[in-house]
C-alpha cells in the first residue's frame, strides 16, 4: 500500500515519491489558507470594525457640533449629515494603516501557531513513510536518521513557506528545503527488498 501509518509496510520508490508529493501538496495547501486567514481575512474584518467604529464617533461629534453651533438658525440637517458622514471617513482613513498593522499583529501569533502545527504533522506523516522506505530498502538506522533529519529540514521549509514569502525571506532559506531533500535521496538510491514487492504499491 502506498499509503500507511504502519511502520512495517514496505514502500518502494514510486511509493515514497507519492507520499512526499502528496504531502508536499497538502501541507504547503494548509500552510498557505491558514496563514492567509490569519494575516488577512482575519486582521482585515477586525480593522473594517474599528474603522466603522472611528467613522461613526467622528460622524457623531461632528453632527453634534454643526447642531450647536447653528444656535436657533434654520439647521439643515441633510447637509450637516453630509458633511458630519464625510469627516468620519477621512478620519477612518487617515487611521486605516495604523488600525491594520495592529490587527496584524494581534493575529500574527495564531498564524505562526498554525505553521508549527503544519510543520509538525507534515514531518510526523513524512517520517512515517521514510521509515517505511527505510524498513523495504533494509537501510541502517543512521540512513533512516539521516533522512528524518532530512525530512524535517524540508517540511519547516514547506510549513514555513508562506511566512518566509511574506517577508522576502524565501531565497535566504530555500537551501534548507533543499538540503532537506539531499538528506532523502539515499533512501531513493538503496535497493528494493524484493520480498517486499508484492506490499510495495
Amino acid at each position: 500500500m502506498t499509503f500507511s501509518l504502519d511502520l512495517t509496510k514496505p514502500l518502494s520508490r514510486v511509493g515514497l515519491i507519492v507520499n512526499l508529493v502528496f504531502l508536499t501538496v497538502v501541507f504547503s495547501a494548509i500552510s498557505w489558507l491558514s496563514f492567509g486567514f490569519m494575516t488577512n481575512t482575519l486582521p482585515a474584518s477586525g480593522a473594517h470594525e474599528a474603522e466603522q467604529a472611528i467613522a461613526q464617533k467622528v460622524q457623531d461629534e461632528t453632527f453634534s457640533k454643526l447642531k450647536a453651533a447653528a444656535k436657533g438658525k434654520v439647521f439643515d440637517e441633510k447637509a450637516a449629515t453630509a458633511e458630519a458622514h464625510a469627516k468620519g471617513m477621512e478620519a477612518a482613513e487617515k487611521e486605516a494603516e495604523k488600525i491594520h498593522h495592529h490587527a496584524v499583529e494581534g493575529w500574527a501569533p495564531f498564524g505562526i501557531f498554525l505553521l508549527i502545527l503544519s510543520a509538525i504533522f507534515f514531518t510526523g506523516f513524512l517520517s512515517i513513510a521514510l521509515l517505511r522506505r527505510a524498513h523495504d530498502a533494509a537501510a541502517s538506522t543512521l540512513l533512516g536518521f539521516i533522512a528524518i533529519a532530512g525530512g524535517l529540514a524540508y517540511a519547516t521549509f514547506v510549513a514555513f513557506e508562506p511566512f518566509l514569502t511574506h517577508h522576502a525571506l524565501t531565497k535566504t532559506w530555500a537551501p534548507a528545503g533543499i538540503i532537506g531533500l539531499v538528506l532523502i535521496l539515499p533512501l531513493f538510491f538503496k535497493a528494493e527488498n524484493q520480498s517486499h514487492a508484492d506490499d510495495a504499491h
